[in-house]
């Protein structure tokens, strides 16, 4: 994401070559120093960078919003999706019980205790039905499993489950209510019609009673994090699930909130909404439960929910912090140098028409530079070759008029150009990597590898390594991204055995629970399997950049490559003793 958003918005930083370009040259041709004027300078060189870091934060902090509403919607779609699933599983369960002939002969002859003995072992058979018992047409129970004192001869017609059943003739899961019998348990019922031979009268009912405490397993498979909350409510917006809410007590009704509300009326979307329950604000995403109208939200409080979001944000501001204090000292440098050249006429005027050729050839350069960059990489990479242009020229031109410090201060900004140019070279081929359609086609493992080693060894012929693959290793893939994989970590076995005495590496497969895992294998260097976990992140480096050089992306470029391509990445290693890199494919 950090590369996208730099990418994304490279072009202003052109503008800061063409703003010194014009401005230096009114500087050198005016003579006497001229303090706004060279403030002016400062800005026009700071505020593409700025510009940058603005638009790139505001994209990145959109995007990751979206995505973030995006989980909360698919959380709420899938659990809507298995609570309409278990609520039609319990109804053909109760169909299935009302249904047989020997049972609705006994329902119609008015045989109820016999009838309720069939059903005897539905709470052992299913261990989410608290409680099962019949009623007759006119809603009074007659008999009941497990037996419970003081509900037999009772009348339930008031109950939503007899008028569902009772207006539609088919089942039907009622609204949640406090059951008669005790304990008062907070209940759901399935609701089935048991009709006479002619399937058009109905002589009986059978109700089967899920506590509400039953419903926390039905959504045990989404897979939500312990911060993530499920809610389910029912038509009159009282809540049947919630992590707080247990089977006894006072029924808490949500009608009034509006996206339990909009939920109920089949709509689905996401808000912010405050939680009394857990009295704070969190992102709910709604939507119905097809089929029996209730609904369903997936909330998480707003402050864990966008956590990474504002994690990511910072470490983005840190990126561009590092870009603005390079664009400050050059443009410092750059203001301090032109002004102190002006204090020598004969001096600055050669200097000026030094510097007008130069920017000339640079200007003429750059055109050429910016088609190309266009195409490859969005031009980002100007503003800082045009940093490592003006030191150098400094250095080469002006070495006796700076001091020492001076210097020092030039060569570091002109390192910093370089290893910053790397950086955004490699962040681009990251964000290249995940944009790039996967074209998958049978690829030869063992050559791409003998190819790469081939090029390694031409690039370096003076180091002998001993280098094995496996013949005919063939996976389905993308042929260029496993090629830039396989660059990677036979780059990094090749750079890690420079110091060992014998340097080998080699390419193979082993069987990883049943499916072939490859593996790219050294004695080199090795690592301290306690920092394991920080290898496969941008910016990640386990060896100091004197030891061996790079920019720590090679590993998170592979570790995108292997996840596009369905499989994982992960390695083992002993400090002195090499590393072995494994991954899968699907």
């Amino acid at each position: 994401m950090v590369a996208e958003a730099l990418v994304r918005n490279s072009r202003l930083a052109l503008i800061s070559h063409d703003v010194v370009g014009s401005l230096s040259t009114v500087l050198v041709t005016g003579g006497k120093a001229n303090r706004p004027l060279r403030t002016f300078i400062f800005f026009a060189i700071v505020s593409p960078v700025i510009a940058i870091a603005i638009f790139g934060c505001i994209s990145t902090y959109r995007d990751l919003t979206a995505s973030t509403f995006a989980r909360r919607q698919s959380m709420a779609h899938l659990a809507a999706t298995g609570f309409e699933q278990r609520f039609g599983r319990l109804t053909d369960i109760g169909v299935s019980l009302a249904t047989p002939v020997r049972f609705r002969q006994l329902v119609t002859e008015g045989k109820w205790e016999q009838a309720i003995e069939i059903l005897k072992d539905v709470t052992v058979n299913f261990p989410f039905v608290d409680r099962a018992f019949l009623a007759d047409h006119s809603g009074t129970l007659m008999a009941d499993t497990p037996a419970l004192p003081g509900v037999r001869g009772q009348n339930f017609a008031a109950r939503d489950w007899y008028q569902g059943v009772s207006a539609t003739g088919k089942p039907y899961i009622s609204n949640v209510y406090q059951r008669a019998a005790e304990p008062r348990l907070n209940v759901i019922a399935a609701a089935i019609p048991i009709k006479a031979a002619d399937e058009e009268r109905i002589i009986g009912i059978l109700v089967l009673q899920v506590p509400l405490d039953a419903l926390f397993g039905w959504s045990a498979a989404i897979g939500i994090t312990p911060s993530e909350a499920i809610y389910l409510f029912d038509r009159k917006g009282r809540l049947a699930m919630h992590p707080a809410l247990t089977s006894r007590g006072h029924i808490v009704d949500f009608f009034d909130t509006p996206a339990v509300r909009k939920a109920l009326s089949g709509e689905s979307g996401i808000e912010t909404m405050f939680n009394p329950l857990e009295n704070d604000d969190r992102i709910a995403a709604y939507v119905p439960v097809p089929g029996i109208k209730w609904g369903v939200i997936a909330a998480e409080p707003t402050q864990i929910a966008f956590q990474q979001r504002n994690a990511t944000i910072a470490r983005l501001l840190v990126l561009y912090g590092c870009i603005l204090l390079i664009a400050g000292v050059f443009a410092y440098v750059i203001v301090r140098t032109v002004g102190s050249l002006k204090r020598a006429e004969e001096t600055n005027q050669a200097l000026n028409l030094d510097l007008q050729h130069r920017a000339a050839e640079l200007e003429a350069a750059n055109k050429e530079l910016e088609s190309f960059s266009y195409s490859v990489s969005h031009d980002l990479r100007a503003p800082l070759r045009s940093i490592d242009g003006f030191s150098l020229a400094l250095l080469e031109d002006n070495v006796d008029r700076l001091d020492t410090a001076g210097k020092d201060y030039l060569q570091r900004i002109r390192g910093a150009s370089e290893r910053m140019a790397q950086l955004i070279d490699d962040l681009l081929n990251l964000s290249r990597v995940a944009r790039r359609a996967i074209t998958r086609e049978t690829v030869d493992l063992s050559a791409m590898a003998d190819s790469i080693v081939g090029e390694l060894q031409r690039a370096e012929p003076e180091r002998r390594v001993d280098f094995s693959a496996k013949k005919s290793l063939t996976v389905d893939g993308d042929e260029r991204l496993l090629r830039v994989a396989l660059e990677n970590l036979l780059g990094n076995a090749w750079k890690f055995t420079a110091k060992s005495g014998q340097p080998k590496i080699e390419l193979g497969v082993m069987q990883d629970n049943g499916s072939p895992a490859y593996f790219v294998r050294d004695n080199g260097a090795g690592f301290d399997m306690a920092y394991a976990d920080k290898l496969f992140g941008p910016f990640q480096r386990l060896h100091a950049m004197a030891e061996f050089t790079g920019t720590g992306i090679g590993l998170a470029t592979v570790q995108r490559i292997v996840h596009r391509h369905g499989g994982r990445v992960w390695a083992e290693s002993e400090v002195g003793k090499g590393a072995t890199f494994y991954f899968t494919l699907n």
